[in-house]
């Protein structure tokens, strides 16, 4: 996973959760993402809100305000490693 990127927002989100943490926030996507419902987390840190999203990297937009920001969330693939 990247690092916070501040000054960053995702530019859709299909869900919101209110008074998250950072972590609780990763956690989540990271979960949605396995059923394909959660490549971004966009974060805001005044409002412990989270913003879980299928937006691409190339699609997260800048922001202003710093504090928001986004985790890049990693997905497991799918199948068997071969060897």
């Amino acid at each position: 996973m990247k690092a916070f990127a501040t000054g960053k927002a995702v530019a859709t989100s299909h869900t919101s959760l209110q008074q998250s943490s950072k972590i609780q926030c990763v956690k989540k996507c990271f979960e949605e993402g396995r059923k394909g419902a959660c490549n971004v987390a966009g974060y805001n840190k005044a409002t412990k809100v989270c913003y879980l999203s299928t937006d691409r990297e190339d699609e997260v937009v800048d922001v202003a305000d710093e504090l928001s920001g986004v985790f890049f969330v990693p997905q497991p693939t799918q199948g068997k490693i071969s060897k």
